[in-house]
């Protein structure tokens, strides 16, 4: 039990800091080659549990960088937020598609810490998510680390950061603008 309880703090710790932390899936199957008498299934809910909560952490803490935010980063963001109150159920089966990748979550939570958006849907779909692809990645780990090396992680951290970031310098009232609208002035 210690060892789960340890690896759980582990994967939380990785989970608050936003970029360039390998994998949870990478640590998670590491530690099933390393020690047997991990359970997959176990080890699955413990690193989606701790990685979620890790993930809600950096979310919160993302959004103190708001108030440093332009009149229209903020504008963006308010309107990447009002898209996203309207759509419901499809920000849960958005993050929870996402999550069922291997791919970086940080930029999700940064930009739902920088945008405001309802942070509820965003930790349901991805706590379903990572519990479905989290033990799909244990189980064929030894496959994975043949094809997908270390160096892959780096590229997709820098990526993320890329993209988190770039939404907040889109005009997002244009891109949502139904067609035929009148411009924002």
């Amino acid at each position: 039990m210690a060892d789960y309880l340890s690896l759980a703090v582990l994967v939380f710790l990785i989970n608050l800091i936003p970029a360039f932390m390998p994998p949870t899936w990478l640590i998670l199957s590491r530690e099933l080659m390393n020690n047997s008498s991990f359970d997959p299934l176990m080890l699955t809910i413990v690193g989606a549990l701790s990685s979620t909560a890790g993930r809600a952490v950096l979310t919160f803490y993302s959004g103190f960088f708001r108030r440093f935010f332009s009149k229209d980063m903020s504008e963006h963001a308010d309107e990447i937020r009002k898209f996203f109150d309207k759509k419901g159920k499809a920000l849960f089966t958005g993050t929870f598609l996402y999550a069922l990748s291997p791919f970086p979550s940080n930029l999700i939570f940064i930009a739902n810490g920088l945008t405001k958006v309802d942070y509820k849907p965003v930790f349901a779909g991805f706590f379903f998510g990572r519990l479905v692809s989290y033990y799909l990645l244990i189980v064929l780990s030894q496959r994975i680390f043949h094809l997908a090396g270390e160096h892959y992680r780096f590229l997709f951290d820098i990526l993320g950061i890329v993209a988190a970031f770039s939404i907040l310098f889109l005009d997002w009232h244009k891109l949502f603008r139904k067609p035929g609208a009148k411009a924002r002035k």
